[in-house]
């Protein structure tokens, strides 16, 4: 009972942390928060047995690092590095196949380090809308009640911000 208490604790914290990165004003704080996130999804996922997800969210960490560092430090050539990351997504998740939901965390994934090619934050939203939505089928599968909960959340949260940038953007282009 304690275990399964605890690996539903560590998926809430790291979709706690998910939900507040999409609350960030701009790409780079997007991603700092949502490294930490995915720590806590490796593990998460992990635990519960959910080896598509605990691959998906390491590679999807280990990108999101990546890309992090590419924005800290202005690199270029980042989609070299995105088709790299999403062909490995591919070859790991075809040869690690479980069965027929392993292809939403899968999707998810895709679409997720595809958003490091884009810098408008509303894209990036929408993008935590769709892989909201595919992780929370998986969620389901796999009974991470934190998950099920938290992808609800996050839905919310990155709709609402979207709303809100969309409404600001508005009300900035009557003004002027």
């Amino acid at each position: 009972m304690f275990n399964s208490v605890l690996v539903q604790l560590i998926g809430a914290v790291g979709y706690s942390l998910l939900a507040i990165s999409y609350l960030r004003k701009n790409k780079k704080q997007i991603l700092f928060m949502q490294i930490f996130a995915y720590i806590f999804f490796v593990i998460h996922y992990y635990l519960l047995n959910g080896s598509t997800g605990a691959i998906c969210n390491l590679i999807g960490l280990v990108a999101l690092i990546v890309i992090y560092l590419f924005e800290k430090y202005k690199l270029k050539n980042k989609s070299l590095i995105v088709m790299f990351f999403i062909l490995l997504i591919l070859v790991i998740n075809i040869v690690a196949f479980q069965n027929i939901f392993s292809i939403f965390p899968m999707v998810a994934s895709i679409i997720v380090i595809l958003s490091f090619l884009v810098d408008d934050e509303n894209i990036i939203r929408i993008i935590g809308i769709v892989a909201a939505i595919c992780w929370l089928i998986y969620a389901i599968v796999y009974k991470s009640y934190s998950a099920m909960v938290f992808e609800v959340i996050i839905l919310f949260n990155a709709f609402v911000s979207l709303v809100r940038d969309v409404n600001n953007k508005k009300i900035i282009n009557i003004n002027k």
